[in-house]
Formats: structure tokens, C-alpha cells, sequence
């Protein structure tokens, strides 16, 4: 572990809060997002026609942003604009519908093109939101990954690139992940060229999974497997879906990084990046899962069964939309005991402060250790050369 690590001790306890707060997120304190004027920026949000992405659309809209819903089904995006300018009727105009496949390579190509293409390009916000943790029908896509990786991670890597020249001086990216980032797994030696119409274990989902079951060791672990890329029966959904969420936290910290070199003068503030987790809340993901037994798949089981206990989706969805809003610098909320007693601290938008910095991942407003700050950070710098294999691309 380097330096600059957190210590396993701190990674311990948030993943112990993480997985009490599945169970007992109702019973914590409401989270209060402070009111802030969001006109005259400009918000792209994935997946946003139902769920935690609706939820953030509404927030920004009703705080004067202009809300770009990025979505696979045009019917169900062109429903939720409709839902959003009927309870917020100054929005109308401002609130719009774009199509855009997260899982389609070529489809994120045609988005960031017809983007570019506008005279009023500037992102001030950009929101990775959509994903799915089902199987489809096929095992890979068209460009040749499991869907999974493909929705949930990939395209917003390469649609992040695509976009990086019209993001604002101080535009935010947030990632909307999920505590399963703490159960992915990666072999040290994952392939760096890119791997197509094949699982690859130790990347695409953890090496210790198998085809009939998710679960994986939640702990970093104290020694490693080298696997190498051969024909492998499908894994899970679930398997592969913790992967992705892992994938997502590290691109937080390494675009940070990227970030963080760029030539800045005087005041100008920088990029963010952020990942969070909506926690434990009532959106339709368990009902897109294939059924399996609970002796299969005994955690997604327990949580499906568990969903009157899950808070509401605005809930989990106000720690993505305090991430877009709270100013560089600034207190959170302030996470008492680790049990969610306690209060926000911070002035909103453009306030000084030194709290909130990009690159983490946060749970309830509160900066947690994840899986990814615990891992062997040179498995973590190999991740980039492989998204870029993977993507076609040189983002360097």
C-alpha cells in the first residue's frame, strides 16, 4: 500500500456502514440538497428517463439548469420530459430528449458528433447514470464486450473522451455507481489489448465467480491469481455488474488525476470527477434482474425481497445531485459515529472551503474509502490503457 493510501482500517468501516445502510437506510437522517441557481448551465444526464437519472433531471431542472435526458428508449425519454415540465413548468423549453445507446460504441460516436455539431456545445454537467445489471439476449454486442460493461462502463468512458474539449473549465462529471463497487475483483495481469466476444476472469468480472454465482470475496485480498483470457462459461449478471461499478470508481480517481494537471491561473477552478452511490433505494433495478434462487445468488435475493425497506429513489439520489452543486472546497455532510447522524455543512454553490475534492467516492454526502483506493495501484494505472484498447481510442 502506498503512502497515500487510506488505511484498511478506514476501508473496513465504510464497507461495514456501506452494508448496514442497505439494511437501515430508512432509518437515517433525510438528506437536504440547499437550494442554488443553476440557469444558464448546461446538464447531460445518461439514462435518464426513469429512477435515480430522472430524479437528478428533475432536481436540476427545477434549480434553472438546461437538462439534456440521454437515452436508449426515445418514448420513455420523451415521457419523462413531459413528467418534468408538468411539475416544473418554467423548465419547458429547457428540458429535452436525446438519443443515446450506452451500450453501442457507435451509437456514443453519433451523440458526441450531432453534440458537437450544436452552436451551444459547453457541458457544465455531465452525469454517467445509465446502466443495467440484466443479461440481454446476446452475450456480447455488436462491437463485441458483454452488455454489462458496455452500458455501464464503457461508453461513458469513451463518451467522457469524446466530449473532454466542450466541457466547461469547471464542469462536473459524476458517476452514479452502487456499493457493489466493494465486492469487484481484478487479477494483476488482465489483458491491456482489448478482449472481444469472450469473458475475460479477472477483468470482466471477478476471477473467483463462476456461472452460478455472484458472490466474491468483499475484502482486499492478501494474495492474487494471475488468470489469462480463455473461453469461459458466461458469468453472472451480478459478477459482471460489480466490476463495472469498481471500473467506475477508478475512473473517478484517474480523470482526477488527468484533471488535476491541467494549467489553471489565478482563482479558475478546476474539473471534477465524482462517483456516489444512491445507497439501497426503490427503483425498478431488482425487477430487471433474471430470477435466481437464493441459493444461487443469496445477496441480489435477499435485497429483492428486502425492497420495502429501500429508501425513496429522491433519497438516493441527492447525493449525485449535492455533487453537482456544491462549491470546489466545501464541508458535506457531517457524518457523526458513521451512522448517519449528523448534519450538511457547506455554502453551496461557488463557496470556499476544504472539503469537497474530485476523485473520491461518496455515500450520503459523505466521502467513503473504496475498493479501488485499497487495490494495488498498479493494477489501478492499467485499467486506462485497457479502456482505451477496449474504446478504439487514445486519450492520453
Amino acid at each position: 500500500m502506498s503512502p497515500t493510501q487510506p488505511s484498511l482500517m478506514a476501508y473496513y468501516r465504510d464497507f461495514a456502514i456501506a452494508h448496514f445502510a442497505l439494511a437501515f437506510g430508512r432509518l437515517f437522517p433525510r438528506l437536504h440538497v440547499p437550494p442554488c441557481d443553476l440557469s444558464n448551465k448546461t446538464a447531460i444526464i445518461t439514462g435518464a428517463n426513469s429512477g435515480i437519472g430522472f430524479e437528478i433531471a428533475l432536481s436540476l431542472a427545477q434549480r434553472g439548469a438546461t437538462v439534456y435526458l440521454a437515452c436508449r428508449n426515445g418514448l420513455k425519454a420523451s415521457s419523462a420530459v413531459s413528467q418534468i415540465t408538468a411539475q416544473v413548468p418554467s423548465s419547458t423549453g429547457r428540458v429535452q430528449a436525446l438519443s443515446l445507446d450506452t451500450s453501442s460504441l457507435s451509437s456514443v460516436r453519433t451523440f458526441a458528433q450531432e453534440w458537437i455539431s450544436r452552436p451551444e456545445r459547453e457541458i457544465h454537467l455531465l452525469f454517467h447514470n445509465a446502466g443495467t445489471c440484466s443479461s440481454s439476449d446476446e452475450a456480447f454486442t455488436p462491437d463485441g464486450f458483454p452488455p454489462i460493461y458496455a452500458a455501464n462502463f464503457l461508453g461513458s468512458f469513451l463518451l467522457t473522451h469524446l466530449l473532454e474539449a466542450h466541457l466547461a473549465p469547471a464542469a462536473r462529471i459524476i458517476l452514479t455507481t452502487s456499493t457493489a463497487q466493494y465486492i469487484g475483483s481484478f487479477s494483476p495481469a488482465f489483458s491491456l489489448t482489448t478482449v472481444q466476444h469472450r469473458f475475460e476472469p479477472g477483468f470482466h468480472f471477478p476471477a473467483s465467480s463462476s456461472s452460478s454465482s455472484s458472490s466474491s470475496a468483499a475484502l482486499p485480498p492478501t494474495t492474487t491469481t494471475t488468470t489469462t483470457t480463455t473461453t469461459t462459461p458466461a458469468p453472472s449478471p451480478e459478477a459482471l455488474y460489480t466490476n463495472t461499478k469498481t471500473m467506475q470508481t477508478a475512473f473517478a480517481t484517474l480523470l482526477q488525476r488527468r484533471f488535476d494537471l491541467e494549467p489553471r491561473s489565478g482563482s479558475q477552478r478546476r474539473r471534477l470527477v465524482h462517483a456516489f452511490t444512491p445507497g439501497f433505494t426503490q427503483t425498478s433495478i431488482f425487477e430487471k434482474m433474471a430470477p435466481r434462487s437464493a441459493a444461487l445468488d443469496p445477496i441480489c435475493w435477499v435485497l429483492k425481497a428486502m425492497t420495502g425497506l429501500a429508501t425513496e429513489v429522491g433519497q438516493g439520489a441527492a447525493t449525485g445531485v449535492w455533487l453537482a452543486t456544491v462549491g470546489e472546497g466545501e464541508g458535506g455532510w457531517q457524518d457523526k459515529g458513521g451512522a448517519g447522524e449528523g448534519r450538511w455543512e457547506g455554502k453551496g454553490v461557488g463557496g470556499e472551503g476544504k472539503g469537497v475534492v474530485g476523485g473520491g467516492y461518496w455515500d450520503r454526502m459523505t466521502r467513503r474509502v473504496a475498493k479501488v483506493e485499497v487495490m494495488d495501484p498498479e493494477t489501478v494505472e492499467r485499467f486506462w490503457v485497457r479502456w482505451e484498447a477496449d474504446a478504439g481510442v487514445v486519450w492520453r
